[in-house]
């Protein structure tokens, strides 16, 4: 598919959220954030070998705070993934090494391998459960994305598998979008392709963006239920873009996100069938040129928010 000349707008801003209150610490590049359906912010970070999550309403003032574990599990690393909020539950993924190693002796780097759990809370922080995947996560490939369809179905990626629950948390199926040979083969240094994100629409549709190293962002790729590919396309810019989120719309529009060499975040909006609608960015912002995203949500009313950085949400119009 010919992807169409991409025209650059900047999408009229709403409001920028900066969420500060009690306990307030830095929330840097790679912690996680969502929205929940009363608009309310959890902002997820490091402290020491527990992740925080912070508790913000739709003005950003400080609600509470709480950490996801009640004891330690290992002495090894543990790495925030995502975080998701419903009606009623917050949830919190990670990935626990439970064993490290060297690849051969004159390596001096240590590598671990993974399990995946998702902490489960009501929204007010209260513990409610832990989960543990199904699927043994491998080297460093442990759970990175969470996300659930409207019949209550959860979705978790790694780099190169999805697995599929229902809402009782019974694995359904696990999906290898990569055995179907259907991608260009590029190497990188984690061997081949691999999925950033995934999302799933209305209809059961899962959408996944790929990356092959450094140079091989944007490919995006649409699967039906079973795993099969129903489409596939690149976006445009893909070689100055580095691409690291993507939601889907109420009206099963797919907006990703990426960022430039000039700290600039951009987001593409496409229709279900991979066909570009329109982009903006943050140029012309007040962070034009020092603004770094670390995640992107879209709430039940097709608002986006992106959060770029030391808990600065910012929200935007869907319409254009």
């Amino acid at each position: 598919m010919a992807t169409p000349t991409v025209k650059h707008l900047t999408t009229p801003q709403i409001k920028d959220y900066i969420c500060i209150g009690e306990y307030d610490v830095k929330h840097i590049r790679g912690e996680p954030f969502t929205v929940d359906f009363e608009g309310n912010f959890y902002l997820a970070y490091y402290s020491g070998d527990l992740v925080n999550i912070k508790k913000y309403n739709s003005q950003g003032k400080y609600i509470t705070g709480w950490f996801s574990e009640r004891k330690k599990r290992t002495s090894y690393d543990k790495e925030v993934a995502d975080i998701l909020a419903d009606k009623e539950n917050i949830y919190l993924i990670y990935g626990k090494a439970y064993h490290s190693f060297r690849l051969n002796s004159d390596d001096g780097f240590s590598y671990y391998d993974y399990n995946s759990y998702i902490d489960i809370f009501d929204l007010n922080g209260k513990f409610i459960t832990v989960i543990e995947t199904k699927k043994d996560s491998g080297v460093q490939k442990f759970v990175r994305h969470l996300t659930k369809d409207k019949n209550g179905n959860f979705y978790l990626a790694s780099q190169t598998y999805i697995e599929k629950y229902d809402a009782n948390w019974k694995l359904q199926s696990i999906l290898y979008p990569f055995e179907h040979k259907w991608y260009e083969k590029r190497s990188n240094s984690l061997g081949g392709a691999l999925i950033c994100d995934l999302a799933v629409d209305s209809k059961g549709y899962i959408y996944t963006i790929l990356k092959f190293g450094i140079h091989g962002n944007g490919f995006f790729a649409k699967f039906d239920s079973s795993g099969k590919l129903i489409k596939k396309w690149f976006s445009k810019d893909k070689d100055k873009l580095y691409f690291g989120s993507l939601e889907i719309d109420p009206d099963d529009n797919l907006y990703a996100l990426s960022i430039d060499g000039r700290n600039i975040y951009h987001i593409q909006k496409f229709d279900s069938s991979g066909n570009f609608i329109t982009e903006w960015n943050s140029q012309g912002t007040e962070h034009q040129y020092d603004t770094t995203y670390t995640d992107m949500k879209i709430d039940s009313k097709g608002n986006v928010y992106v959060d770029s950085g030391n808990g600065a949400i910012k929200k935007f119009s869907p319409k254009q």
